[in-house]
């Protein structure tokens, strides 16, 4: 008994392990996200450095030369504004 639940343990811990390094995406990932959404050309990419999750932060040169900063989520690559 004490060596099945052993077993179940190392397996969850695998599972859950897997999980969150595959749902992660990097600064790359995040630059092609954006410029999906957005035209322009991108400035500046880099990981916000926070206690919370994972953010990146994207700075983009629009056409019509404004500046716009956006960001995207670490974790499911989702791009919003502030």
């Amino acid at each position: 008994m004490i060596k099945q639940c052993l077993l179940m343990f190392v397996f969850l811990v695998a599972i859950s392990g897997n999980t969150a390094w595959s749902a992660a995406i990097g600064v790359e990932q995040a630059v092609k996200n954006v410029k999906k959404q957005y035209s322009g050309k991108v400035l500046k990419a880099e990981k916000i450095k926070s206690k919370g999750p994972k953010v990146f932060k994207v700075k983009l040169l629009l056409p019509g030369g404004r500046v716009k900063n956006v960001f995207v989520d670490g974790a499911t690559g989702q791009v919003f504004e502030p």
